[in-house]
């Protein structure tokens, strides 16, 4: 069957699972008890878990009619049962599909935006992230990298949704229109305090990547690679990412600082819309690098 399905629906985990766990995690690090009324943390979380749950019972579908050979709707219920006993695939797809329904309940029947929800959501969704490690070339390895590479990849998937998801939280926060002085305050200490947050997920991304790099290309000679289409596409992942950490500098040292020494509602307006651009362009890169993650994970590495 065609691969684009099986990329669109790896896509939409990626984005969804780390959304997940991104978004949560925000209200609990960057917003007080009282602020959390600034974003719309149980509708989002909701809409993400049922769309979770949606597509990971698609994304196993399309993975045994793959596997089978077949159309989705003529999946041998023989295979799914194998796959799910026996298969580390089949194994990550109940613990994710459990984990989110989990987080998407806790949403439903928790107060809002109480910390106790926050946290349970970001714990349920941790698992639910870090299981989609065993759908890529995470489990792929052999021999003495095999468990570095498996564990930089989860790491590497998680630290990814924090970013993930702070972005999101933080563009909502300053395209807002008529924001009040208090509001435009609290993004400005968002902006700021996600600083320290966003050093150490970069040092982390950098850090497992080099790992998950070498894990995959390390033995393979890189002069016949060149050109192929996973090294075009690696590239094209190292640039946008290059692209996020320019903006992220210029958001920090620069852009932030001048809405904290704003003094006012206008100043501090004018601000904050000149960070909005920026993040707008951050947040598109990561969602390209996500579906081009989507897309190597279906890749051969070898040559």
């Amino acid at each position: 069957m065609s691969e684009g399905p099986i990329i669109a629906v790896r896509f939409g985990l990626f984005a969804i699972e780390g959304l997940l766990l991104g978004v949560p995690l925000f209200g609990l690090y960057a917003l007080r008890g009282p602020e959390r009324s600034q974003l719309p943390f149980r509708a989002w979380l909701i809409l993400l878990g049922l769309i979770g749950v949606c597509l990971n019972f698609l994304g196993f579908a399309l993975l045994l009619a793959n596997m089978a050979g077949t159309a989705i709707d003529a999946i041998d219920s023989d295979l799914a049962r194998s796959i799910l006993l026996t298969a580390p695939v089949g194994w990550a797809f109940m613990v994710r599909l459990s984990v989110t329904a989990l987080a998407l309940g806790v949403v439903l029947l928790a107060p809002a935006n109480r910390t106790s929800m926050l946290a349970s959501v970001t714990a349920f969704s941790s698992v639910a992230l870090a299981s989609l490690a065993w759908n890529g070339h995470g489990v792929a390895t052999e021999g003495v990298l095999a468990w570095p590479h498996l564990l930089a990849d989860i790491v590497h998937l998680l630290a990814a949704g924090v970013w993930l998801g702070a972005i999101a939280c933080l563009l909502y926060m300053v395209v807002r229109p008529k924001a009040s002085l208090a509001d435009l305050t609290i993004a400005g200490r968002c902006l700021k305090e996600f600083g320290f947050v966003g050093s150490m997920v970069v040092a982390l991304l950098i850090a497992t990547g080099l790992i998950n790099g070498f894990a995959i290309l390390g033995n393979q000679p890189f002069g016949p690679a060149f050109g192929s289409a996973y090294i075009v596409l690696m590239g094209s992942k190292l640039a946008l990412f290059a692209l996020m950490l320019a903006l992220a500098a210029l958001h920090r040292f620069r852009l932030v600082p001048a809405v904290e020494s704003a003094t006012d509602h206008a100043d501090k307006a004018m601000a904050v819309r000149r960070i909005r651009s920026s993040m707008a362009v951050e947040l598109a890169a990561a969602v390209v690098i996500l579906g081009l993650v989507a897309w190597l994970g279906t890749l051969e590495p070898g040559w």
